[in-house]
């Protein structure tokens, strides 16, 4: 049985208790309701603001500073979402301040962080809208949708470039290469005998001018230099004739045998009048000693 100085001393212990809890409790809510915050606000327009909460961490810089107090849906836009948060007060919180989402771990929770703010711009007054932001998540999900859509696009550029009419056209331009080619072929084999005539020719001709410059240079100490300038002239109109008639070798070959067989009678007729002027030159040098009022030179015009 239960003497009466033991329920005076439980009933002394219960109100001790009763009086201790209410001035935690009177500690815990002072504290918050004389904690002076101010408050802003963040308007997110067609951004899904999932894992945000009320009561969800505000952070600048990686320090607390605040909280989400409410989210709701713009009564002028349903397309915005705005969230208030409280912010400690006198924070300093700058114009240029963004907001952006970011996600606590990987429990899919997200907290607002503050980014950025430059230390000349002005501060923001408390009930101002503070600028949004994009996360690095979000930059990267753009980033990974646009190149979704090029690959996209490239996909059905080489679907277009492999359907079967393009390939049908493919196969008749590599079919059309082949038949120039065969025809070429050809062409060169019916010639190729003489090609290689012109081109011996070609290499006699020009061992010829080689001992026709070393009869010059013999001579060279016996001329002026008028006459020297006139002889290398010709040579060079010589010259000039062989190249001209190697381009046409060059270029008749891929027109007909016809034109081979011309270019190559050109060749013979610029070999003969080399020849001669060599052999002239080298019967009688002093050819080259001859005034040029009176006589012209060999091969000359």
């Amino acid at each position: 049985m239960v003497s009466k100085s033991q329920k005076i001393r439980l009933g002394v212990f219960i109100l001790v208790a009763l009086i201790l809890l209410f001035v935690l409790v009177g500690i815990i809510v002072g504290s918050k309701i004389f904690d002076k915050k101010d408050f802003y606000f963040i308007a997110y327009k067609d951004q899904s603001v999932s894992g945000l909460n009320i009561g969800s961490a505000v952070q600048y810089h990686g320090i607390r500073i605040g909280r989400i107090e409410d989210l709701s849906i713009d009564k002028e836009d349903v397309t915005t979402v705005i969230v208030e948060i409280s912010i400690k007060a006198g924070t300093p919180i700058k114009k240029d301040v963004k907001a952006v989402m970011a996600a606590v771990g990987i429990t899919g929770l997200k907290q607002i962080e503050l980014i950025g703010g430059d230390p000349r711009e002005e501060n923001l007054k408390p009930g101002s809208h503070i600028q949004p932001g994009e996360s690095t998540l979000d930059v990267i999900t753009d980033k990974a949708q646009d190149i979704a859509k090029k690959i996209d696009e490239i996909l059905r550029n080489i679907a277009n470039i492999l359907d079967e009419r393009t390939q049908q056209n493919i196969q008749e331009v590599i079919a059309n290469t082949n038949s120039s080619l065969k025809n070429f072929n050809t062409i060169m084999d019916e010639n190729r005998a003489k090609l290689n005539e012109s081109i011996e020719n070609i290499a006699r001709v020009s061992s010829e001018l080689a001992n026709l410059l070393s009869t010059i240079n013999d001579v060279t100490q016996q001329l002026d230099i008028d006459q020297f300038n006139m002889t290398v002239s010709n040579i060079n109109k010589s010259v000039d004739d062989l190249t001209e008639a190697f381009n046409n070798i060059n270029y008749t070959v891929l027109e007909s045998q016809e034109d081979i067989i011309e270019t190559i009678r050109l060749l013979k007729e610029s070999m003969q009048h080399i020849n001669e002027f060599s052999r002239m030159i080298s019967e009688n040098p002093s050819l080259l000693l001859k005034s040029s009022s009176g006589d012209s030179y060999p091969g000359g015009p």
